[in-house]
Order: structure tokens, then sequence, then C-alpha cells
């Protein structure tokens, strides 16, 4: 939670400069699924909603745009979370292509259907 927070002020202090690039295929894949970038997330979707709303809303991101994703109704992830989002992208080099890394260190690729 600390380099969230970090990584938050950060994203802050930076403003837009700090912009992921634009992944090329945002979409699902031929069995309905796709890949997600993690931002974070947390049992609240208060607390989700503050933090996409921090790393500057729903259009930052890649192609796919950032969104609160309900883990409860995604296959593939724990149920009973609210994570940040930036996908669902066709595959896992073009989500892994967005630069989310650089802004959210703690940032990773899953896929969900």
């Amino acid at each position: 939670m600390k380099n969230a927070c970090l990584a938050l002020a950060t994203i802050s202090l930076l403003g837009s400069a700090w912009a992921p690039a634009r992944a090329q295929t945002p979409g699902l894949d031929a069995e309905a699924c796709g890949w997600y970038i993690i931002l974070g997330c947390s049992r609240s979707r208060v607390d989700a909603e503050f933090t996409l709303s921090r790393l500057g809303g729903a259009m930052v991101g890649g192609g796919a745009g950032s969104r609160v994703l309900n883990t409860s109704l995604v296959d593939g992830f724990r149920d009973g979370f609210y994570c940040v989002a930036d996908g669902p992208y066709i595959s896992q080099s073009d989500a892994g292509s967005v630069a989310w890394i650089e802004a959210v260190p703690d940032a990773y690729v899953k896929r969900g259907c």
C-alpha cells in the first residue's frame, strides 16, 4: 500500500507528462477473454474509484481505457475485490506494451473472461 500511495503522489505531481503509451488492440480474444493491466485492488469499491480518479480517470491508459472491475464478475479473478484495471486487450503482449509500470510500479497483467 505504501508503494501505491507513493506512486499516486508521484502521478499527482507529474500530471499528464507520465501518460502511458497506447496499446494496439483493445478487445477480447476468441474465447471471450481479455488481458487486463491491474493497477491496484481493494475490498472497497469507493477506494478503488478513488484510486482510478487519482490515476486520471477512465480515459487514461491504453486504447481500452481504465475502469474499476468487480472481480466477482470476471472469471479468472479472485472474488470479492474491486480492481482498477486498464483493459481488456486482445493479447498479453498488447496489454504488456502499455507503460503503466512507470506510474504504478506494482502493476501487472492478468487474463480474465
